[in-house]
């Protein structure tokens, strides 16, 4: 039987086939008669080469030319194998792929002719340029092979399988019959295309005239965003447990699986089926999907009912031609055995007569007529009512101190606490530290607390994990799935944001504890009197096997032997204060920073060798910071400071007292900085833009929402506030509108918007006056330069370069000369009139700039613009407004990687952050007089993470926000 019908596109060719939404959420539509079209091209140029029974190797992402290309190879009679994208575009990383006959690839990348393989064709598909390329050789043709599918090893080493079209077809034909999918059904696609159900996902899709719905991977990865895309609308949707679920309970009840969803049927495959919060009169139909690619692509499924939804079976088999057997986990060579209670446990394999892919890296011989078993890795119970029921990875059951521990027995019990969304727990080195991950929507403190004393209620001691960990988000794989290494990565991550306390054996230890759930972050460190209070180890719920591997990693960290400590922690008469003691007489890490160091003094030796930087303080962010921080004087607080991170937190924090004022959390990252204005009333307000595509007005001293403005596309334009009127002009990501003009004292209603070139708006706006009754100056990522009245919104004039070339730079505007400088991505800096934009001289620096500028004055007709590089320089550019607005580059001070944030000046000196982390303090003293050669860097500070955000300067303190999840407070030694 054929993959695809034809007769299908030319009974439906005036509907929609495909929906793809592209990362500033514009829609693009193809309908069946265009999708045939494409397909045929594609089938046409792959017949003009004699390519027939090939596999043709696809590179490309989520849009409407893959579906078009992967259709276009099963009529031309080739399989397909949809490639991983490394960011290498170039033959080196085709050559890899052995199995592959041709490509068919985007049309960019280095694709010259090397080692035999020739680009042959290009041809426009689905608005993409797409090319292919031919090797020397062809292998056998093989047109019972449907697609080539590479499994992403989580049922053991990864493996390259042929699927046969006898294997996927059972599952498409049954599937589809069982889901009674129509014409009027639209299929959100999920998955990656390297992953089966992306197969399935099409073939039901495109077989019954259906629309297949599909995003980038930027929206598909941003639950808030993609929620807004899909619903109303999608009614059929497969997807992995761990992706559906980083949607929050509220979104899934109210929206997702809401009585009045459009959402008809709901798949989870891949995964334990997880916790639903399914509200009552859902119409959502729900099942629970399970399989390997080695039978391709789904083997049994179970619909979930209100009786079995605490813990839903695998379900019956999807065809007749499966057969189910539970092995010994220890010797699959044996069957399992009924235990005590009339259940059988064991490593299920899964065989068929019929259907049978090929295992490239196994060419194990395939016996007709015989069935051919196939290993799932998992543990699996038959109940005495016939049940499969899911119990485990078999490398998930892993053997310490004696004693067999189930790595998803842990998770689930985890998940049965109320206040858990999602758990994953990991084995950490060869001494198997057991390390339990977390993800929950209360915001209580001691959560962490509350869920180590369930667990030690509910688990034997020998059971439990050796630390818990809270995170925002459980890492996936590209198919959507529990990352392992992913963990790895976040524990070393949550490890070294230990390591700034563990200055001493007694921080390195009360960090170890905090890690365990022995101690709690409620117990400060140098609270004396709180210590004196503290109990035993064993008093705290520490355990035998506990005592045993603190003691092991102390030993380990001291590098030294503590023959004594084993005996303090077993010892239920001595109270940690008295181990406290013990660890400290025997420290041997004091010499590091010195016993009477202050633990700000260790905190800054710990991170780098900056002798004129101090850390006075940080802040957790919760994911990475990309915001400038933004200081504004309130008249009841002093200087307070708003910066937002990637996690979606809105921080305002007490300049001069260190206090958290204010924690507000959007709906998705924030890149851009936050504005503020003043109402009549001295109320302070700010306004902040983020990637859900709302502006946001906030209070920072409470962190209560006032109101917000749809833009319609996500926001990283810093907003320009007008303070003599309080109307705020940003730019966003909007299709129709990219400039915005709102009145904030009128709870931000629209002045009015409008379209500025053909790409959206990132540099903040620039006023030619400041009482907003003239102009503002506006940039886009299409290079455009426009000047637009504030009064009217109309475009006063606009000018672009011939090419393309971005500005993501913040225009300098000088007022007593009627000028503004702006610079592309390219470094082509230009000075322009502000009264026509007529441009009156320029110059080029040696490297792209995303940077913007610092305004150093050395005097009043001597003007140096400071602006990082890609280069990994900063330079001066002198503008000598008296010479013809001539543009002379000075000097440059070079620095240890490219520079992303703007300079900023503090005194007579300049801070430069670059993205390899390092924040850099140069001195400017002597530049006039001695010229360039003087401008040296004379401190560096290494932090931990790199860093992208411009600092903000108060005083001789400069806050940094950083790529490792912190905003610092840094005070200059100046």
């Amino acid at each position: 039987m054929d993959l695809l019908d034809s007769t299908v596109f030319f009974k439906f060719k005036n509907r929609s086939a495909l929906k793809f939404y592209d990362s500033r959420c514009r829609l693009i539509e193809v309908n069946y008669g265009q999708l045939w079209q494409d397909m045929q091209k594609i089938a046409s140029s792959l017949q003009g080469q004699q390519i027939e029974g090939q596999m043709i190797g696809v590179l490309l992402p989520h849009c409407p030319a893959l579906i078009a290309v992967i259709g276009g190879i099963i009529i031309s009679g080739n399989s397909f194998i949809c490639l991983n994208d490394t960011g290498h575009s170039d033959y080196s990383s085709l050559k890899r792929n052995k199995e592959c006959t041709a490509f068919l690839l985007p049309g960019r990348g280095s694709y010259d002719e090397c080692d035999g393989l020739q680009l042959l064709v290009g041809m426009q598909i689905a608005s993409m340029h797409i090319v292919l390329i031919v090797g020397p050789s062809t292998q056998a043709s093989n047109k019972d092979i449907a697609f080539c599918v590479r499994t992403s090893g989580s049922t053991g080493a990864p493996k390259t399988v042929a699927v046969p079209k006898s294997c996927i077809m059972p599952n498409v034909l049954t599937l589809g019959t069982q889901f009674k999918l129509c014409e009027r059904d639209v299929i959100f696609v999920c998955s990656p295309p390297t992953f089966d159900p992306f197969v399935i996902d099409i073939l039901l899709g495109l077989r019954v005239g259906a629309t297949l719905m599909l995003v980038e991977n930027e929206i598909r990865l941003s639950p808030n965003r993609l929620t807004n895309v899909l619903f109303p609308g999608v009614t059929f949707m497969q997807i992995t447990p761990s992706l559906f679920t980083r949607w929050s309970s509220q979104v899934i009840a109210e929206t997702i699986l809401a009585p009045h969803s459009s959402l008809r049927i709901l798949v989870l495959g891949g995964e334990k089926f997880p916790r639903l919060p399914v509200p009552p009169g859902s119409r959502t139909d729900i099942y629970n999907i399970y399989g390997i690619t080695e039978i391709s692509c789904w083997s049994m499924m179970e619909q979930v009912t209100y009786d079995n939804r605490s813990d839903v079976p695998l379900g019956t088999a999807l065809d007749s031609s499966l057969i189910f057997e539970l092995r010994c986990v220890e010797n699959d060579q044996q069957l399992a055995e009924k235990n005590e209670t009339g259940s059988i446990i064991g490593h299920l394999f899964i065989g068929s007569r019929t259907r049978k892919c090929i295992v490239l890296e196994d060419m194990a011989s395939i016996t007709s007529g015989k069935p051919l078993f196939r290993s799932t890795g998992d543990v699996v119970e038959l109940t005495t009512d016939n049940q499969y029921f899911y119990r485990g990875r078999c490398e998930r059951i892993i053997k310490r101190f004696g004693c067999r521990v189930s790595l998803h027995l842990l998770e689930e019990t985890v998940l049965s606490h109320e206040a858990i969304e999602q758990s994953a727990a990991c084995v950490i080195g060869d001494d198997v530290r057991l390390v339990l991950f977390f993800k929950s929507s209360d915001r209580h403190a001691c959560i962490e607390a509350t869920l180590w004393n369930y667990l030690r209620a509910k688990l034997p001691a020998e059971k439990l994990p050796d630390e818990i960990y809270r995170t925002e988000e459980i890492p996936l794989s590209s198919h959507g799935k529990i990352s392992n290494d992913g963990l790895l990565k976040l524990y070393d991550q949550c490890k070294r944001r230990q390591s700034f306390e563990r200055f001493t054996s007694v921080g390195f230890f009360r960090a170890e504890l905090l890690a365990m759930g022995i101690l709690h972050h409620s117990v400060p460190e140098n609270d004396d009197t709180k210590r004196r209070k503290l109990g035993s180890f064993t008093d705290h719920g520490g355990t035998s096997i506990a005592a045993l591997r603190l003691h092991a990693t102390m030993e380990k960290a001291q590098g030294a032997v503590l023959p004594d400590l084993l005996t303090y922690l077993l010892d239920s008469t001595v109270s940690l204060e008295e181990v406290f003691k013990y660890l400290e007489l025997n420290d041997k890490t004091n010499s590091l920073a010195g016993e009477q160091s202050s633990s700000k003094e260790q905190f800054t030796d710990l991170i780098g060798d900056g002798d004129k930087f101090t850390i006075v303080c940080r802040y957790d962010m919760g994911k990475c910071i990309d915001a400038r921080p933004t200081v504004v004087f309130c008249k009841d607080f002093g200087h307070i400071l708003s910066i937002g991170s990637h996690s979606g937190l809105l921080l305002t924090i007490g300049v001069e007292s260190n206090d958290t004022i204010s924690r507000l959390s959007l709906p998705d990252r924030i890149e851009c900085p936050a504005s503020f204005f003043t109402l009549k009333s001295e109320t302070i307000h700010g306004v902040v833009g983020c990637y859900d595509g709302y502006l946001y007005c906030f209070n920072p001293l409470n962190g209560r929402i006032i109101w917000k403005y749809n833009a319609g596309g996500m926001i990283k334009c810093c907003p320009l506030v007008v303070p003599e009127t309080n109307v705020i002009i940003f730019g966003s990501y909007g299709s129709s509108h990219n400039l915005h003009c709102l009145r904030g004292s009128d709870g931000g209603a629209v002045k009015w918007k409008l379209k500025i070139g053909t790409k959206p708006i990132l540099a903040q706006p620039i006023a030619f006056s400041s009482d907003g009754t003239g102009c503002v100056c506006v940039t886009t990522l299409d290079g455009t330069i426009a000047s637009v009245s504030v009064a009217t919104g109309k475009i006063v004039w606009s000018s672009v370069v011939l090419r393309i070339v971005p500005i993501f730079t913040t225009p300098a505007y000088f007022d007593e000369y009627g000028k503004v400088i702006v610079c592309r991505v390219d470094g082509a800096m230009s000075v322009h009139e502000i009264v026509k934009g007529k441009e009156t001289s320029s110059i080029r620096l040696p490297g792209n700039v995303f940077s913007s500028f610092e305004i150093f004055r050395r005097s009043t007709n001597r003007i140096n613009l400071l602006v990082g590089c890609y280069d990994r320089s900063v330079h001066s550019v002198e503008y000598l407004p008296q010479q013809r607005d001539a543009l002379e580059r000075k000097w440059k001070v070079d620095m240890q990687s490219q520079i992303y944030a703007t300079p900023v000046i503090v005194g007579h000196y300049m801070v430069v952050c670059t993205t390899s982390g390092c924040i850099n303090l140069v001195d400017l003293v002597n530049e006039d007089t001695q010229g360039g050669g003087s401008v040296k860097i004379v401190s560096t500070l290494q932090m931990n993470g790199e860093l992208f955000a411009a600092p903000v300067a108060h005083g001789k303190v400069v806050f940094v926000g950083c790529r490792d999840n912190f905003l610092y407070k840094i005070f200059l030694k100046v």
